[in-house]
């Protein structure tokens, strides 16, 4: 596989799964396994090697066209007469894509490809569509053979990128997680991927039109889980959700959504490295799409009523060139308050116990997350604090110089005292803390430490380079070249996932013990030379203070 290819493999889902019927043992082709659900017979596909059956392209909504474009997603009724039949296939099928240029420009980057060529690449993808909101359905053979009695555990994969690129095939197939989980005497466990709406799609915010709906995406496809699960095997009682990055985001908002004032549709969650743009500039995007829209038609263009019967190829346009002039490290576009599904910001609501703290956590971070998200020219204390001011236009003078020049903070001491030894990695740890890892901390700590942490340290230790992990099937090379996936390494962490998705506990006799969080703040490290057990580094003051901070406004 080229460099090329396996970047767009591991971030776009380029080479998302692709099955097929298979001969059986005895050279007969095994018939499709197929499911009665209520408004459509799915039919799906059999992998014969991993002896699972693959329902792909499931709509769990009326697809948001025409009048529900920019609309709350709406359920599917169920047909009155005879269910229409419908038949999974290969097809890739993703929402719209769209990349900041600063996204395009890493990329091409690490490929050595030209940027212009790297963005006709990515902005001309195979198999985007309004009509995506679909989600895929993996199943042990013997867990649909038996049926609902199996009551199965089910695992479902909320993608990350930034939420304006990426889609249920993000990272491949789930292979060798399906595998994993029948061994041992396992049972198996049911996984399912979804699609959720991107870029202005899924989060223009504005007086017309409903903020967040890729939340309410997400939201309805766990609904659809919780309804029809039962008819693959699976327990709507035994979910589990499991995101990286965006999609990790994603699941803290739906641990607040509402106010904490509906329960979870899920038991546990799985969340790795949540990031988090607390002070996206909501107001100013919806002007900012308007502006492109009024741009790109010649004529003004004031409101989602008129973004709304644009031709999709000219709506498609408007959100790529609106999200390719984010800056550098933001995406332009993302969740903000609403008032209703975002009542506030998470850090301030899981601060309030305004989450479902009825939810078991397995939570992680990687050491180096902001390295890739940074100007790479920061070498001076002067960098560092322009830096932070064009990062935080909000906060004030005063707060900026508190923050690095307290003691307990980002002080500018670079002999070893701190976790970092350059400007450049005093500013990246603070944008980590800042943007990701801290959300970690918060939801242990406010779970009275009854949650199960992993560190992701193996080298580089940049954001998503743990993803490869999680979705190992073989190939070790990573995003960025550096070291090697370590098979043993992967395959001992889908056993941790996979065990937590069954039982709530990732603890096996097989392996090193994975203990609580606790008054120690113990995590699960997983670098270079295997795993052991930690103090995580964000038990000091730093994530306290940005807590409180955001609680007062002056972030």
């Amino acid at each position: 596989m080229s460099n090329v290819k396996m970047l767009l493999w591991l971030y776009l889902g380029f080479s998302a799964s692709t099955f097929s019927l298979v001969f059986g043992h005895n050279g007969r082709r095994e018939s499709p396994p197929s499911v009665d659900l209520g408004y459509e017979v799915r039919q799906g596909s059999v992998n014969e090697t991993g002896d699972y059956y693959i329902f792909n392209n499931i709509p769990y909504a009326q697809q948001p066209v025409g009048d529900l474009r920019f609309s709350k997603p709406v359920a599917i009724v169920e047909s009155q007469g005879a269910p229409a039949h419908g038949h999974g296939n290969d097809d890739i099928v993703m929402c719209p894509q769209a990349y900041p240029q600063w996204v395009i420009n890493l990329m091409a980057q690490r490929s050595k490809m030209n940027r212009n060529t790297m963005a006709a690449l990515l902005n001309n993808q195979p198999g985007q569509t309004e009509a995506c909101l679909v989600l895929d359905v993996y199943v042990p053979a013997r867990i649909f053979n038996d049926g609902p009695p199996a009551n199965a555990s089910v695992l479902v994969w909320i993608h990350g990128g930034g939420f304006t690129f990426g889609s249920k095939n993000l990272f491949g197939n789930p292979a060798s997680l399906i595998d994993r989980s029948q061994k041992s005497g396992l049972q198996g466990t049911i996984i399912v991927s979804i699609n959720y709406r991107l870029g202005m799609y899924g989060w223009l915010s504005g007086s017309d039109v409903t903020p967040n709906l890729g939340l309410y995406d997400q939201r309805l496809a766990l609904d659809w889980i919780q309804e029809y699960i039962v008819l693959f095997g699976g327990g709507p009682d035994r979910v589990t959700v499991m995101g990286e990055s965006a999609g990790a985001a994603s699941i803290v908002h739906q641990l607040t959504a509402f106010g904490a004032s509906e329960a979870s549709p899920f038991l546990k969650a799985i969340i790795q490295s949540p990031s988090f743009q607390w002070n996206i500039d909501l107001d100013g995007n919806y002007l900012k799409t308007l502006n492109e829209a009024s741009k790109q038609t010649g004529y003004e263009v004031d409101s989602v009523n008129q973004l709304r019967v644009l031709p999709a190829d000219l709506l498609q346009s408007i959100n790529q060139a609106t999200v390719t002039s984010a800056p550098l490290g933001t995406f332009g576009f993302g969740p903000g308050p609403d008032d209703a599904f975002v009542t506030d910001i998470p850090q301030k609501l899981i601060h309030q116990g305004k989450f479902d703290s009825t939810v078991r956590l397995f939570l992680t971070h990687t050491s180096h997350e902001s390295s890739p998200f940074l100007p790479h020219n920061i070498k001076t204390a002067a960098d560092v604090r322009r830096y932070v001011k064009n990062s935080l236009p909000a906060a004030s003078d005063k707060t900026i110089d508190f923050l690095l020049t307290n003691r307990r903070l980002y002080p500018n001491v670079l002999n070893g005292t701190y976790p970092w030894k350059t400007q450049f990695e005093r500013a990246e740890r603070l944008a980590s803390e800042m943007g990701f890892s801290c959300m970690t901390r918060y939801l242990s700590t406010a779970l009275n430490n009854y949650t199960f942490n992993l560190v992701f340290t193996h080298p580089p230790g940049w954001h998503a380079e743990d993803v490869p992990y999680v979705f190992f099937n073989g190939d070790t090379r990573t995003p960025d070249d550096g070291y090697p996936v370590d098979r043993n390494l992967a395959t001992r962490l889908q056993d941790y996932i996979v065990k937590f998705a069954q039982t709530g506990d990732p603890n096996g006799a097989d392996r090193l013990h994975f203990p609580f969080y606790g008054r120690d703040s113990t995590v699960l490290e997983l670098g270079r030379r295997g795993f052991r057990q930690g103090v995580d580094d964000l038990k000091g003051r730093r994530c306290e203070w940005i807590q409180q901070a955001m609680l007062e406004g002056i972030l």
